[in-house]
């Protein structure tokens, strides 16, 4: 069974996919010179490239659309990206009068109270749109569906694509003090995005196993490797999958040891299907995103589950359901074998018409007592704050201290592995591969 998305979900689709569904919508896809125009004032100025790059050409990507090529960045390559100077504002100017600020965001994902206190602090009305996955966010812009000030929860796979094609505006920091203020080091000059041009961070999150005591008798966080649960007594009907292609893929990658999972080679992606497969078909397993409801109403035992949506669990169940001692977490990492980590990110587009606003705005977002206001009223989901630490969570009574390790420290940025943009050919591969391990259960 395959539920609906959910806002963290990573849909991907080939180059034939996206026009086959722009066309169905009847969205006019921008033309080859206007997206080579955009990627010649926003490509890279420089790529750091290593041995395993190699200068390859899957190091570069389209966002599905021919022509726009643009680096894929690695940790072990690093992207400077160009800025165009016509669309960086000046230092100093006064905040629009009057203004409606138009925010894209996925659901749920930015705390009423935080926008009301912005909206009275500027005197300014702040209109938001959902949308239910990336790709339907990128085509609202990329199509000129709106006048979008800014866009709250881009995917880092998505931050390339967007430059290239002329969506986003470069940022003046000195309009966002608390970046560097606030924000963990390692997101003061990330490597998708050196010197922070064009992004800022929003939430940060690793991707684990999230299971019942009650029902589990394993003592998972104490396996040589806790992915083996899946193969080795997980639960039939009561074993969930997050529901994407890399996401699932990736784990049984992890469980052979993989620490770089972003591969483009058939045969590893077969074989990731095939192992997937065996634990789909044994335990008949559903694939889905609510993991934070699943779990604590007992629809599911085992769960391949984000760390932010642990704590959403605790967000939306009662507290004082006694089911809510008998649930754990791990990050395979803490047993010294391969998992992921991801954090997204708060963009300004060039579709607005309100720029200052709008740095003021993902200023406002990073103040420390609104960005804890963010997390325990609303998202669930910790952003990177030096503020936030585990004690600092754990003692706000969210979730108990036996599930702190939901919640991620700095380093863990370096320790765990990204699940990155890939190149077209290689979506295909990944999807196509996904489509068939779904279908078969």
């Amino acid at each position: 069974m395959v539920r609906p998305l959910h806002p963290k979900e990573r849909q991907i689709y080939s180059r034939r996919a996206f026009l086959q569904r722009a066309a169905a919508a009847g969205i006019a896809l921008p033309s080859l010179s206007a997206i080579l125009a955009a990627c010649g004032s926003g490509a890279q100025s420089s790529v750091a490239t290593s041995a395993s790059s190699g200068g390859d050409s899957s190091q570069y990507g389209t966002g599905g659309i021919a022509g726009a090529a643009y680096p894929l960045a690695r940790p072990d390559a690093p992207v400077t990206w160009n800025v165009d100077e016509s669309q960086l504002i000046a230092d100093d100017l006064k905040p629009e009068e009057n203004a409606t600020v138009k925010i894209l965001r996925w659901p749920y994902y930015l705390a009423p109270s935080v926008i009301k206190s912005f909206e009275k602090k500027y005197n300014c009305t702040v209109e938001q749109t959902e949308f239910a996955d990336m790709d339907t966010g990128l085509a609202k812009i990329n199509t000129g569906q709106g006048d979008f000030d800014l866009l709250v929860g881009m995917n880092v796979w998505a931050l390339g694509r967007s430059i290239a094609a002329g969506l986003v505006r470069p940022l003046n920091l000195s309009y966002i003090p608390n970046l560097s203020a606030n924000n963990w080091s390692t997101f003061q000059s990330p490597f998708y995005d050196v010197d922070s041009h064009y992004s800022v961070p929003y939430s940060v999150w690793s991707t684990g196993i999230f299971w019942n005591n009650e029902q589990i008798t394993e003592d998972i966080a104490g396996m040589a490797n806790p992915y083996d649960i899946f193969w080795n007594g997980a639960p039939v009907d009561k074993t969930h999958l997050l529901s994407n292609a890399q996401d699932v893929l990736s784990m049984s990658m992890f469980r052979d040891g993989m620490t770089d999972v972003n591969v483009t080679d058939a045969a590893t992606i077969t074989a990731a299907k095939d192992a997937m497969a065996e634990v789909a078909h044994a335990t008949n397993a559903s694939f889905d995103h609510v993991d934070y409801t699943d779990v604590p109403k007992g629809q599911a035992y085992l769960h391949q589950s984000w760390s932010g949506n642990v704590s959403d669990a605790f967000v939306f169940a009662d507290p004082s359901d006694p089911i809510l001692d008998a649930l754990s977490y791990v990050w395979p990492i803490e047993s010294g074998v391969p998992g992921n980590v991801d954090n997204d990110l708060l963009i300004v587009l060039k579709s607005g018409k309100n720029p200052v606003l709008s740095h003021l705005l993902l200023n406002h977002i990073m103040d420390a007592t609104n960005a804890m206001t963010n997390f325990t009223s609303w998202t669930g989901y910790q952003m990177p704050q030096k503020t936030m630490t585990r004690d600092a969570l754990v003692a706000t009574g969210l979730v108990p201290e036996h599930l702190a390790n939901c919640y991620i420290i700095e380093s863990d940025m370096d320790r765990g592995s990204r699940e990155l943009e890939l190149p077209a050919t290689a979506d295909a591969l990944w999807q196509a591969a996904y489509a068939e391990l779904t279908a078969g259960v």
